[in-house]
């Protein structure tokens, strides 16, 4: 089954290789509507970085940063240029985007924010802009953009102080602390159709006689994913804890390519229960919220002209929310500056959208608080040995 071949794998390897494994494993789920597609691809397009051998990954978390060269052959490894009106001589910027002057006081040491610069640095000065200035803004003290072309090197540099704040996808957040143990969380975005997150959600047949994971025994579950990922290793390492041991209790784990396959098998009387996500973790509002089963219906009603009847599904279990990834500091970083950075970030979709949206592509809800707790079932997967 998946979640042995996923056991044997971690106890095979070192806890650092194994992280790159969880990593890689991540970027191959799909899912199937706009908001969570949109998540999967913010993870996807960074974890396409993080293809390298487990040795690589090793040696740069042990020995963090060494230059980085843009397209052109520069030199990225220092904060990226401001423009005239930005600094000056004495190290004491002006903010001048609202039409107001407003000197920095105490000469503070600058605060640097490192950021991926996918399509080079020169793109992302430009579009970042408004977002480090409305942080320099909120923090009267400097702050420099750093660019990176390698999210290992990203991680590396943050966990070695190199930076002092970084923006993660969710796996990615929790590999670079259980590296750690260094990091703190901020704010997540946040999408409106799911502003906890997403579930993980065991679904069965109301006529199946299956009423709780005591029921569950003997029984077959069907994954939505073929290639197996990470929020259903987390999905079945929190079911572990909650008294179902997929190699222990269940007679098959059937992977599939999408969830609409899994449900499919599902109604068919093919598999017991099929793990799926969803927006909600209420079976009242399983075919209203997004998530696989309301799509699962949407794509049986087809060019209809009646909605066929709502299958006979119960859902039995569902996991702790997985947020979207976390805007995170080094936790030497003050307490002050933390309060500061959730204040002016929580506010920001309202105060300065185009600050916003210089940083975040995806979510158009703003961001909320989130803690470490909000990620320890990733983190648990990603310390399982």
């Amino acid at each position: 089954m998946l979640y042995k071949l996923f056991n044997l794998s971690i106890q095979s390897m070192s806890v650092r290789p194994a992280l790159l494994l969880f990593v890689v494993l991540a970027s191959s789920f799909v899912f199937d509507t706009s908001f969570v597609v949109a998540q999967n691809e913010v993870e996807r397009s960074v974890l396409r970085t993080l293809t390298v051998d487990s040795n690589s990954l090793t040696d740069a978390i042990d020995n963090p940063v060494s230059p980085m060269r843009d397209d052109e052959g520069l030199e990225q490894s220092q904060p990226l240029p401001q423009t005239a009106d930005q600094s000056r001589a004495d190290g004491v910027s002006d903010l001048t985007g609202s039409g107001n002057s407003i000197e920095l006081l105490d000469h503070k040491p600058p605060f640097r924010i490192g950021l991926m610069a996918e399509r080079g640095t020169a793109y992302l000065q430009t579009r970042i802009e408004p977002f480090r200035s409305y942080l320099q803004d909120s923090l009267s003290r400097p702050v420099e953009i750093v660019a990176f072309k390698s999210m290992v090197s990203l991680m590396a540099a943050h966990t070695a102080k190199q930076v002092d704040y970084a923006v993660y996808p969710a796996s990615v957040f929790a590999m670079a602390q259980a590296s750690c143990g260094c990091l703190l969380p901020l704010v997540a975005p946040v999408s409106l159709q799911a502003p906890d997150g997403i579930y993980m959600v065991l679904v069965v047949r109301g006529d199946s006689g299956i009423k709780s994971l005591a029921d569950m025994t003997g029984r077959s579950v069907a994954l939505s994913s073929k290639n197996g990922a990470m929020p259903f290793y987390m999905a079945l390492n929190e079911l572990r804890k909650s008294g179902l041991d997929a190699d222990r209790d269940l007679s098959s784990v059937v992977s599939q390519e999408n969830p609409q396959e899994a449900l499919v098998l599902l109604e068919k009387g093919e598999v017991d229960a099929a793990l799926v996500w969803s927006s909600t973790q209420y079976n009242q509002s399983l075919f209203t919220s997004q998530g696989a089963l309301s799509a699962y219906q949407n794509a049986k009603k087809g060019n209809r002209k009646s909605a066929p009847a709502e299958p006979d599904f119960l859902s039995i279990w569902s996991s702790p929310a997985i947020p979207a990834g976390p805007h995170a500091v080094h936790n030497d970083v003050s307490k002050q500056d933390r309060a500061d950075l959730v204040k002016a970030l929580v506010a920001m979709n309202k105060r300065d959208p185009d600050a916003y949206d210089a940083i975040e592509r995806h979510y158009g809800a703003g961001f909320k608080p989130v803690t470490m707790e909000n990620y320890v079932p990733l983190i648990d997967i990603a310390t399982a040995k």
